[in-house]
């Protein structure tokens, strides 16, 4: 079962509101009441729908002999204790495997004694419709670079075809070995950060940021030279590490990349982009800037809304998921601009330093 950090908040009893718990039965929200022994005493249909438990075992069973064989109960049941204990609303998230369930509970000083109150929110279904939407997106991404990896993987082939011709030429294959055996190991590189951005991983894991930016340097050289954009990195090399999943951290990148490219007019005969990595206190800055044609503030302003879009072609959804994927790992996402200068995106991640 994976727990995240728990998120409590201290209350008295008495300063519990009785008008939010007869929101609690009108709305039919799924909830349980149990007393002071943490025994239950009745709940909503919509709870044990959620819970998978029915009637009769509520009825039958305790929480804690129904919590011996349900993850869940077990992880409610543990909570209760700890509201029981600390005299606080607990809030917390329940996670295991596709599930994904929203747990808070309101202790609440009634005349008869002492009761608490659980309330439920299934995000299962949400969380899976933006996994959706996330991997959507992601490929339209795969899709849009394509045609720079493949125009840039034609630069190895013709160097490879090239010394091949010349060592039949001259019966000398070995003089060429190792420039041919360089270029492949080239193309390699390349046709593996390509597949990287297209797997379809939920994992985090704890790793390098710096390697990250520089696994996409090929890929992001590769597109600025199909638009004759100049691309100019710099990064930290530093053992500093995130906790960071890696397919969804170089979609925002290669999102951002294209965002970019596509902002220069194209009687800009100097175009650059400009990324930098570098870190500050416990927090590691990333930023994109580029030379294109910036955005008025009324246009920032709006930036990040979901659906809002300047493209003719353009869906509005790319930026909000670049903001919501950086804060879904802790980080902040920051897009500042200046029209006919240029545009600057931050985002940032915490470090474990």
């Amino acid at each position: 079962m994976l727990q995240k950090e728990m998120n409590s908040e201290r209350s008295s009893y008495s300063n519990t509101n009785m008008s939010m718990f007869s929101l609690i039965k009108e709305l039919d929200l799924p909830y349980i009441k149990v007393d002071n022994s943490l025994k239950q005493l009745h709940w909503s249909d919509s709870f044990s729908y959620i819970m998978d438990v029915n009637e009769a075992d509520f009825g039958q069973y305790t929480l804690a002999e129904l919590a011996a064989t349900d993850l869940l109960i077990e992880f409610i049941y543990g909570q209760l204790n700890l509201s029981k204990k600390y005299k606080q609303i607990i809030k917390n998230v329940y996670e295991h495997e596709e599930e994904v369930i929203h747990v808070t509970i309101f202790p609440k000083t009634e005349d008869n004694g002492i009761f608490f109150y659980v309330i439920l929110e299934d995000l299962s279904l949400q969380l899976k419709y933006e996994e959706l939407l996330t991997f959507q997106h992601q490929m339209q991404t795969v899709s849009h670079i394509a045609a720079g990896v493949a125009h840039e993987l034609r630069n190895p082939l013709s160097v490879i075809k090239g010394f091949l011709q010349l060592s039949h030429l001259t019966c000398d294959f070995q003089k060429y070995y190792n420039t041919i055996i360089s270029e492949l190991n080239r193309m390699n590189i390349i046709i593996e950060d390509f597949l990287s951005v297209s797997r379809k991983k939920n994992t985090r894991k704890w790793q390098s940021p710096a390697n990250l930016i520089q696994s996409l340097t090929e890929l992001m050289k590769a597109e600025c030279l199909l638009h004759s954009v100049e691309l100019q990195v710099q990064f930290d090399k530093t053992p500093s590490i995130c906790h960071i999943n890696e397919s969804m951290f170089k979609q925002v990148m290669l999102n951002l990349l294209r965002n970019a490219i596509e902002a220069f007019d194209e009687e800009t005969s100097y175009r650059y982009l400009k990324v930098h990595s570098k870190e500050i206190g416990e927090f590691v800055h990333i930023e994109l800037i580029d030379n294109g044609k910036g955005m008025p503030k009324e246009v920032l302003n709006q930036l990040g809304r979901p659906f809002f879009t300047t493209k003719d072609k353009g869906t509005g959804v790319g930026i909000p998921l670049c903001k919501k994927i950086v804060e879904d790992h802790g980080g902040q996402f920051e897009v500042s601009s200046e029209t006919n200068v240029g545009t600057n995106v931050k985002i940032i991640f915490p470090l474990l330093l």
